[in-house]
């Protein structure tokens, strides 16, 4: 469609016009041909919508989740209760995806996802783990996120942790997957892995041989989340993990590290000269007590920034990053911008991973928009807008992906919320009921 959208504050944080008080963007095939000041020019179009003062931020990117974690909340406490972070992988996560069936997956893609819209999210980078239900479940998310309207990224979890067979059957899926959706404009294939200890040298040179042939492939893999990770990778007679999966070359431009907080500064070197993403995920971190990502891997690497499966709002995972770090300084540190990482980094890691522009509010940009009927009680303007998207903004009332309205004065346009809800909540009790026989 050719719309034209008018009357409206515009808010593109460290784009190229970062503030506009008043004035309309013009929207046209999916993309952002124009935006400007005051009232639009003669301009024909399908459709002028007039937003009556509301605020609009670009749509945001989500640089690392677990859509298949969308139906924990409130499940039971764990048979027994774990003491550390690999007891929480053990008794909880990992119990978790072994559940998981075909109904219950799609149920947790579709909740996951419809929440992440709900919020203004339209980019969502994806680690999937579903070991007894693996073949065709990363089809199955992509034809979820194209009737949401919104650009995915896919991998599947391969570890050695459930046996040969389903370590084969995973690689196998992130290869499928690879070839198939290759082309396509509005999803991007990794190779995903859990993490270095869950994989032996064995099926990291099987990976590696699987890599070779495939263009512009990188992989999805936890670093140095916890402690164990790191020592589990020197107990193998690597200095790091990062060495480990630099010998068998699984790190390039295309690769995405997850976490990295116990990395070092020569392996956040060796990552940056190799040109990898980092993506930081606050406060999934603070939640499992193992510890923070420096702010000087951050800076060097200009990390991107996830949920991990926390939470689908990208503005509260912003929020309470910062809250978080702050409460472990002292008064008159430095601190990290997380509107930096959300509204900079995140734009620039899914424009160069989707071959395309994507996180602004700029001509040349897919049309990804989230609308906000924000009534501040104090004063915004070009020099405080920070403050009031990390304190004041609430939940968009309107969504536009691809230039497509998917929300609209917070009803969903393509799908039932009400129905993704109610499967979602008759899944999530046979979930909960298959965990605890595990």
């Amino acid at each position: 469609m050719n719309i034209l959208l008018t009357n409206t504050r515009i808010i593109d944080p460290f784009g190229e016009t970062e503030y506009i008080e008043n004035g309309y963007i013009h929207i046209e095939d999916a993309t952002i041909v124009k935006i400007g000041a005051d009232s639009a020019p003669n301009i024909s179009t399908d459709k002028t919508i007039d937003l009556n003062g509301k605020t609009v931020l670009p749509g945001m990117i989500n640089a690392h989740t677990h859509l298949y974690s969308a139906l924990a909340m409130g499940m039971p406490q764990p048979k027994n209760i774990p003491i550390n972070f690999v007891e929480k992988l053990q008794e909880i996560w990992w119990k978790l995806d072994l559940a998981l069936d075909i109904n219950s997956i799609k149920a947790s893609f579709e909740a996951g996802l419809l929440e992440c819209l709900k919020y203004g999210v339209t980019t969502v980078f994806d680690h999937h783990s579903s070991p007894n239900f693996t073949y065709g479940s990363l089809e199955l998310l992509v034809n979820i996120s194209e009737e949401f309207g919104q650009n995915i990224s896919v991998a599947f979890e391969t570890t050695d942790r459930n046996g040969k067979d389903k370590f084969e059957s995973g690689l196998k899926e992130n290869i499928d997957s690879i070839n198939k959706f290759k082309d396509n404009p509005f999803v991007h294939p990794l190779l995903g892995m859990h993490a270095s200890f869950t994989l032996s040298d064995e099926s990291l040179q099987t990976i590696e041989n699987n890599l070779k042939g495939l263009q512009n492939c990188g992989i999805h893999i936890h670093v140095a989340e916890d402690t164990a990770d790191e020592k589990d990778a020197k107990s193998k007679g690597y200095e790091s993990i990062i060495e480990r999966l630099i010998k068998f070359n699984l790190i390039n431009e295309h690769s995405f590290i997850i976490h990295g907080i116990h990395s070092s500064d020569k392996d956040i070197k060796l990552l940056k000269n190799a040109l990898a993403t980092l993506v930081h995920n606050p406060t999934s971190n603070a939640n499992n007590r193992v510890g923070m990502l420096p702010n000087t891997h951050i800076s060097r690497m200009n990390a991107g920034l996830g949920t991990d499966g926390m939470r689908a709002n990208m503005l509260e995972e912003a929020q309470q990053g910062t809250l978080i770090r702050s409460s472990h300084l002292q008064g008159g540190e430095s601190s990290i911008n997380y509107l930096e990482l959300l509204f900079n980094n995140n734009p620039e890691i899914a424009s160069l991973t989707l071959g395309r522009k994507i996180g602004h509010l700029s001509p040349g940009n897919q049309a990804d928009l989230a609308i906000y009927d924000y009534q501040p009680r104090t004063a915004i303007t070009k020099d405080n807008f920070a403050g009031h998207i990390l304190f004041g903004f609430g939940q968009p009332t309107d969504v536009l992906s691809r230039g497509k309205y998917r929300i609209k004065n917070r009803n969903f346009i393509d799908v039932s919320e009400r129905n993704i809800k109610a499967g979602a909540q008759k899944q999530s009790s046979r979930l909960w009921n298959k965990i605890q026989s595990i």
